[in-house]
């Protein structure tokens, strides 16, 4: 039982270039001696390329994929080797990998009770608008890609956190606060040769004006000489039935100007150091 390596096939390879993102692909052809030979002991010949092996011609291209044939029945054997420069691979330890990191953008809408100059925005009256305004938001979203030989257990304690301090994620500078660890997708156990490892996605969303909670003051109630009671209308001193602004301190405002409306500033997120998550810095 022989498997003997004849060379690469003459017009085999074929090369395509998308925007940058480049693709070859060479075909070998070997022999086999005997029935017995199959893909697993052809595609393992010491002549071929493996995984994560740089292209002969293009450095910065590794080979990804590795796919046997049996054209000629029992002793013709193909073997196509596929490369790519979107990712640096490493043929024995994947979490030697380049990290990947792209971008995406997400708009939804949300509602909204203060203007771009911080001011509520109200009726002619100082009223809350109701139902309340609402605007486009957009936010970009980063995802980087990287490898690891286990499920990083840090990662239960990054769910919906924000960054503390600033950062840099891609090349692209994010400040304290900006970003949220929105979600992580693990894959499921991969094999790499001899080494067995998990592919780590995470998704961080970026958001320009932060994730704190920032409510306009307002209710039914407010403090007066250190007691809650209802407010009152000033027309016939009955109990207000919607929300009325508040000044920061439980008192209805009950005239109020746009520049008069105050907003309440809550954390809802835990603090953390994202320096320590990988392709992040």
């Amino acid at each position: 039982m022989t498997v003997t390596y004849l060379g690469e096939k003459p017009g085999g390879e074929k090369a395509t270039n998308t925007e940058g993102k480049r693709s070859y692909t060479r075909t070998f052809v070997l022999n086999a001696s005997s029935p017995s030979d199959k893909a697993y002991t052809v595609g393992s010949h010491a002549s071929l390329p493996v995984i994560g092996s740089v292209h002969p011609q293009d450095s910065s291209a590794f080979c990804r994929t590795l796919s046997v044939t049996n054209p000629n029945p029992y002793a013709g054997w193909e073997v196509s080797a596929d490369y790519t420069n979107e990712r640096k691979f490493d043929p024995t330890d994947p979490e030697s990998d380049e990290i990947l990191t792209s971008f995406t953008g997400e708009i939804y809408q949300e509602a909204v009770d203060k203007d771009l100059n911080g001011n509520g925005i109200v009726n002619s009256a100082g009223d809350p608008f109701d139902p309340t305004a609402t605007r486009d938001v957009a936010d970009l979203i980063a995802r980087i890609q990287s490898n690891h030989a286990t499920i990083p257990p840090a990662i239960l304690s990054y769910q919906n956190a924000t960054n503390s301090a600033s950062i840099t994620i891609g090349g692209l500078a994010v400040g304290a606060g900006v970003a949220k660890h929105q979600r992580m997708d693990v894959s499921s156990r991969q094999k790499r040769g001899n080494t067995t490892f998990y592919s780590l996605t995470q998704e961080i969303h970026l958001r320009k004006i932060g994730w704190k909670l920032e409510p306009l003051d307002q209710g039914l109630r407010e403090i007066l000489l250190g007691k809650k009671r209802h407010i009152l209308n000033e027309s016939d001193l009955e109990e207000v039935t919607k929300p009325v602004p508040l000044n920061g301190s439980g008192v209805a405002i009950t005239t109020a100007t746009p520049g008069d409306i105050t907003f309440l500033e809550f954390d809802l997120y835990d603090k953390l150091d994202f320096t320590a998550l990988p392709g992040i810095t």
